[in-house]
């Protein structure tokens, strides 16, 4: 389980590095053609977008992955031992059941961009393809609340005094 979610973890890093440099390098390319040539890529916006909707929800599975997430630290932090580590698994379990949410609606709005048909205005694009971020996204947090409250919740139940969220 352990090698499936350091697979996950490499895949999940790679793309937000690939889509990090998509998106700079074509924003900069888009502002040097504008100011040298008064021209610009009209597609790059609508990539840009779609790209940087995919890279927040692949960023907010690897914070929760690197447990670099709020959560409720401020309230939790007032506890100690199985009390902590109970509102620990309280707040993954709340964590999960937003993100299964997310999980279900977005599968709801994909399903909805797909029978409408719906396409981005420039490329013509289909909606889906930035909606799917949502869904697929949600999903891989999913994975990353489960492994990080186990951590945290084993941490704290075996006496290790925990570590700061």
């Amino acid at each position: 389980m352990k090698f499936l979610l350091k697979i996950i973890s490499h895949i999940e890093e790679i793309l937000v590095v690939i889509m990090m440099a998509y998106m700079t390098i074509m924003n900069f390319l888009n502002v040097v053609f504008r100011s040298v040539a008064s021209m610009s890529f009209s597609f790059t916006e609508e990539l840009t977008v779609t790209v940087f909707v995919w890279v927040t929800m692949f960023g907010i599975a690897l914070g929760f992955k690197k447990n670099a997430h709020l959560g409720m630290s401020y309230f939790v932090d007032h506890f100690h031992g199985k009390a902590k580590a109970a509102l620990v698994i309280f707040s993954g379990l709340c964590s999960l059941a937003l993100m299964g949410g997310l999980v279900v609606y977005g599968i709801e709005m994909v399903e909805g961009q797909i029978t409408m048909g719906s396409t981005t205005p420039v490329l013509g694009m289909p909606q889906y393809v930035q909606g799917l971020s949502i869904p697929v996204g949600a999903f891989f947090v999913c994975i990353h609340i489960l492994e990080a409250t186990i951590i945290e919740a084993k941490k704290l139940i075996g006496g290790n005094g925990g570590s700061q969220s």
